[in-house]
């Protein structure tokens, strides 16, 4: 069992709370990008962890998009210098400045035409981002190790690329050449090792398509194990690890929760989408991890961080994110159901899984889940507002819409054949759970969405008897962009003692909104929101509980249609009384020793009958119906 501390270590998160990370980025996504169509790529790296350096031959075949493509660009870190262009066997003139590389090509290209070119490079990459481009050492002889992590912008500083949410490239083939003794990891399937008297040449093939930002190595001197699982759909999936040889028997002991995992998270929302092919872990120097399609870069092998990564192969790699705004469709997606493989598997740590991320998003009053400032790296990664409340958003959704709803919402979304191993928004979310709740979901995504803040809630109530409670339920909001969250609220209420309880839902839909709630017992507590279904605070409860009267007075029916009627001790003799509402405005007024009483034409509600006798008052509460 991970200690508490580590199990919502998560993902980019580790390096975002570990340093100051305020750089700014000026990536724009190329208009060029939409006039190619990205199919295959060849990807030929010679490294050397010990050596901060890469050279390069990457060969890409495209389709064109538009009816004479003259212009063929890559996004490519200036710092990197392109040696050559390969065109038809011949090479061919380029520019590369401003980190495009642009090749003019020797003839325009058709629409639904298909034409390769290979870019030869080299040099000293860059690293922006999470440190796209990386090498360090481990254990205690500081044995090197290179990585890479592209994630958001940083594919470019160590390969000529297509840095795009639009355009998935079809299939990869990644060969690297590295010293001997040292192995890479990398997407797909490893089909072919070989060693000669200096290096080791592993070539990977992956056949489903690929976001450029998933594209990925790690070179160090690996160990190597599997597990095996038997997927729902009939394949074995290969858990394939590459760990650091010091850390080798420790995560042998870490890692088979994968395969518990996979069942799981095929049960809630459909097939491991990659499963002819392997799921991974590589080592790699680094606090946090990423979800490398097919193999994820793991800092550590915790419980949380495995069920995290693993999570994005759903939401992530095979549904990416369409734009940087809608992060929380990959990470808010994958730390809700790192949160579900709590409710499911560590039971334990669901109830502090709920209680640390909802404490995390209520440090602050405001911030929205979606990403207004895409420039910001810390932006798109923060884990209060894209990992924690986007994940609380969908728990609060299922909550509103229900658990059938909600998971056969999630099953329809990752189903969908228009965005299966494509991009997706937010609308083709919102789609699929309106489908499946059979309602509109605008003003919930308006204010959990779009919108800042959560309610603060306070509440009174009052015992009007034994069984009937008069509840009033308002809430202020801690941001301006939401002046009020409509959403069922869940209360509970105890008795004296606490030894009995009753769970209702308040639908809130108004400030100071009244609720006559019936109950087995008499309501002497209530709190509001037990289970942490929502994002809220509660400021005040304030009660009145009832007090049975001892001076041997009554009053029934309660409630009431018609007439009500006042029994009391024989020798005692009423001078008045009076009906008034709960605010002590008096309603109507009787005279003398009356003891029926018309109420017919009062508005339905809670009014308070005062008898004035010899010896006070008698109060009473009571319900029109």
């Amino acid at each position: 069992m991970a200690q508490e501390n580590e199990l919502f270590i998560s993902d980019k998160i580790a390096l975002q709370e570990s340093r100051s990370f305020q750089q700014k980025s000026n990536f724009v996504e190329s208009q060029s990008n939409s006039l190619t169509d990205f199919i295959y790529q060849r990807m030929e790296w010679q490294v050397d962890p010990a050596i901060r350096f890469i050279s390069g031959k990457i060969t890409t075949h495209f389709i064109s998009k538009t009816d004479s493509l003259q212009l063929l660009e890559f996004d490519l870190s200036s710092e990197l210098s392109t040696d050559s262009i390969l065109i038809r066997g011949k090479q061919w003139s380029f520019t590369h400045e401003n980190n495009k590389l642009s090749i003019n090509l020797p003839e325009p290209v058709a629409t639904n035409q298909t034409d390769s070119v290979t870019v030869f490079y080299h040099g000293v990459p860059p690293s922006t981002g999470f440190i796209s481009f990386a090498t360090s050492t481990h254990g205690s002889a500081f044995t090197p190790v290179l990585w890479t992590l592209s994630e958001p912008y940083g594919a470019m500083d160590w390969w000529p690329c297509k840095q795009s949410l639009a355009d998935k490239i079809d299939s990869i083939d990644v060969l690297v050449t590295s010293p001997k003794q040292y192995y890479a990891a990398s997407n797909g399937i490893l089909v072919s090792e070989k060693e000669n008297e200096t290096n080791r040449i592993m070539h990977w093939k992956h056949r489903f398509p690929i976001a450029t930002y998933l594209v990925a190595i790690a070179v160090t001197d690996y160990k190597r194990y599997s597990d095996y699982l038997l997927s729902a759909t009939g394949d074995t999936i290969e858990i394939l690890n590459y760990v650091y040889p010091e850390n080798l028997e420790k995560a042998k002991t870490e890692t088979p929760v994968t395969a518990d995992l996979i069942q799981l998270f095929e049960n809630i929302i459909g097939p491991y989408p990659f499963a002819s092919e392997k799921y991974g872990h590589a080592q790699f120097g680094w606090g946090g991890g990423m979800e490398h399609q097919t193999m994820s870069f793991m800092g550590k092998f915790s419980y949380g961080l495995i069920a995290h990564e693993l999570a994005h192969q759903w939401f992530g790699n095979f549904i990416t994110l369409g734009s940087w705004q809608d992060i929380w469709l990959n990470e808010g997606f994958a730390t809700y159901l790192t949160g579900l493989s709590y409710e499911n598997i560590e039971t334990e740590w669901w109830p502090v899984w709920k209680q640390v991320y909802s404490d995390e998003i209520k440090q602050e009053p405001d911030g929205s889940v979606f990403v207004t400032d895409t420039t910001s790296v810390s932006r798109i990664f923060s884990s209060r507002l894209s990992y924690a409340k986007g994940a609380y958003l969908l728990h609060m959704l299922r909550w509103v819409i229900g658990d059938a709803a909600f998971f056969q919402g999630l099953k329809n979304y990752f189903s969908d054949p228009e965005i299966a191993n494509g991009f997706a928004r937010s609308a083709d979310v919102i789609k699929h759970f309106e489908l499946e709740a059979d309602t509109s979901l605008t003003e919930f995504f308006n204010d959990w969405l779009y919108g800042e803040g959560y309610p603060l809630y306070t509440a009174n109530f009052i015992a009007i008897d034994q069984q009937n409670t008069l509840v009033t339920l308002s809430q202020q909001t801690t941001h301006e962009s939401v002046d009020f969250f409509e959403m069922p609220v869940p209360v509970r209420f105890y008795n004296h003692d606490q030894s009995d309880s009753l769970d209702l839902v308040l639908q809130h839909s108004v400030n100071q909104q009244e609720f006559i709630i019936e109950s087995p017992f008499t309501v002497a507590s209530m709190i509001i929101d037990p289970e942490l279904w929502l994002i809220s605070e509660t400021e005040q409860i304030v009660g009145i509980p009832f007090q049975k009267n001892a001076s041997g007075f009554t009053i029934y029916p309660n409630p009431v249609e018609s007439n009500i009627y006042l029994s009391k001790p024989p020798a005692i003799n009423i001078h008045e009384i009076r009906i008034t509402t709960v605010n002590g405005a008096v309603i109507k007024t009787f005279h003398g020793n009356a003891s029926k009483l018309n109420v017919a034409t009062l508005p339905s509600g809670i009014y308070v009958l005062q008898a004035k006798h010899a010896s006070g008052i008698f109060h009473s509460t009571f319900i029109k119906q």
